[in-house]
């Protein structure tokens, strides 16, 4: 029997903590077991594969199965898309860092600035994308970018929440280990399906180069 009143509220807020802690645990045990470098990104996938779970209203997932299933699936998949998205930033940064000044190399910089702000929209939109669509590397990074650049009001509440997040992380440090990544992970998530809903992209981009888009099951 389902409690209610104020002990219910106390109970299904004590079971997000616990499930926020728990699956921001696991992304720091499983990044660690693949030696930081190649535990980041299929941790991360499997972060945001829970956490999409619980934006789409699945809240009694076992986490820890589906977590283990996907960090096992996306290794070396997501590992070699994490070497792509490294090149692209560090190219915009090396570019950036030691370009000349002055003159005509201003428009330049200008140029690579604007590449650097693509980029961080492309990193904002990029996950939840991914483990929301089995598609090709190239059409992530492409519609990750159309659609940041078309909802730029979802974008920009998207960073300034996550900028909100990262002053509350430094203020409170003790909560990094519990509710970092995964608080940041909802986050995006919640954000952005709410705008792959609105804009209905199963109907408007399966139809790109007869690609038709999936759902990624856990």
């Amino acid at each position: 029997m389902e409690l209610e009143g104020l002990a219910g509220r106390f109970l299904r807020i004590s079971e997000v903590i616990t499930r926020m802690a728990y699956v921001n645990l696991l992304w720091i045990l499983f990044t660690i077991l693949g030696l930081g470098i190649f535990g980041f990104m299929p941790a991360t996938v499997a972060l945001f594969t829970v956490t999409r779970k619980w934006v789409m209203g699945d809240r009694d997932i076992p986490v820890f199965k589906t977590f283990w299933t996907t960090y096992r699936k996306e290794f070396f998949k997501s590992t070699l898309f994490g070497v792509v998205l490294f090149v692209i930033g560090y190219i915009i940064y090396i570019d950036l860092a030691f370009s000349p000044t002055g003159g005509l190399f201003t428009l330049l910089r200008i140029a690579l600035f604007l590449c650097g702000v693509l980029y961080v929209v492309l990193l904002l939109y990029i996950f939840p994308i991914y483990v929301h669509y089995d598609w090709s590397k190239r059409l992530y990074i492409k519609y990750a970018l159309l659609i940041g650049i078309s909802y730029p009001h979802y974008t920009f509440i998207l960073m300034a929440g996550i900028v909100a997040l990262y002053y509350l992380c430094i203020s409170v440090p003790g909560i990094i280990p519990f509710f970092s990544v995964s608080l940041l992970s909802y986050m995006m998530m919640w954000f952005v399906y709410k705008v792959i809903r609105k804009i209905e992209l199963t109907q408007s981009i399966g139809k790109d180069k007869g690609i038709e888009a999936k759902s990624v099951e856990a």
